[in-house]
């Protein structure tokens, strides 16, 4: 592996370390303290942090600079946030009906959401932000 590829996973991490709170503090916020249902809650509060986990990722992670294309990059993207919501949806609805507890929702949006970190790299990697052998950055900036 490159050292740009390394550095590309290193920012991948950092990303989701940094996006992770923000779902997580707003998934409380709309279950404990807004007293909203939790799977209207959940959703909420992936489909607001998805945002910034998307625009990190293209600028940051994979470097992107050009105009995003709406078929070819958002659109997926926010299909795969959506797979991601779609498990944690069902992991809170069984957390709420046994437990009823912030933590318990938490828990389980973290679980559902992070089952599929890894092939969402894959993903994103292989076939949303693709590179070309011509236009990998040889000499990219560390972290």
């Amino acid at each position: 592996m490159s050292k740009y590829q390394f550095q590309k996973k290193i920012r991948y991490v950092y990303v989701s370390l940094f996006t992770a709170p923000i779902g997580q503090a707003l998934l409380f916020l709309f279950y404990e303290v807004g007293n909203l249902h939790p799977l209207l809650s959940n959703f909420l509060a992936v489909t607001i942090s998805t945002a910034p986990n998307y625009l990190l990722n293209r600028f940051w992670v994979w470097k992107r600079r050009s105009t995003a294309s709406i078929q070819n990059e958002i659109l997926p993207y926010w299909l795969l946030a959506f797979l991601g919501l779609g498990l944690s949806t069902i992991f809170v609805y069984f957390a709420d009906a046994i437990w009823e507890t912030w933590v318990a929702i938490n828990i389980a949006n973290a679980i559902g959401y992070s089952s599929l970190w890894g092939i969402k790299y894959l993903i994103l990697e292989k076939y949303l932000f693709k590179e070309s052998t011509t236009t990998t950055p040889q000499s990219a900036n560390p972290l």
